[in-house]
């Protein structure tokens, strides 16, 4: 998949050491783009202590090939975020795109962009331009 690629390798203890190091504010609720926000999302949730949400945005497929022409949720939400301080976990950001949908569902709460590369409030692993070697894949880039 990505024998040809330079690949930015990220540990899940590396991961963790950054989410501690960026986050001096206060959150009341930590919300994850499923799939790829979801381990950000928990690491960041764990560290803070705050309850952790999971909503389904969708725009691109496993080859990074959008599915859709804008990203899409794909069911309502399950809670309320108004007057919350909610952090939004993504793992990559080229465009910003999903995190501008994801943060319109999010309407009434403040919030703030966490992404592991790419363009977010914060973004563990600066700006995203070459592939990210995941710790649970092999030299290849394959599961």
């Amino acid at each position: 998949m990505y024998s040809d690629l330079k690949l930015q390798h990220i540990s899940l203890d590396d991961m963790m050491n950054r989410i501690k190091d960026c986050l001096e504010n206060e959150f009341d609720l930590v919300v994850a783009v499923g799939r790829g926000g979801v381990l950000p999302g928990y690491l960041a949730s764990r560290y803070l202590g705050v309850p952790l949400e999971i909503i389904d945005v969708r725009y691109r497929d496993d080859t990074h090939t959008p599915m859709y022409p804008e990203p899409r949720a794909q069911k309502p939400l399950g809670f309320d975020p108004s007057g919350k301080r909610v952090l939004l976990t993504d793992d990559v950001s080229n465009s910003g795109a999903t995190l501008r949908k994801a943060s319109e569902l999010l309407e009434g709460g403040k919030i703030t962009t966490l992404v592991i590369s790419g363009k977010g409030d914060f973004s563990l692993y600066g700006p995203h331009n070459r592939c990210i070697r995941w710790p649970w894949e092999d030299e290849t880039g394959t599961a």
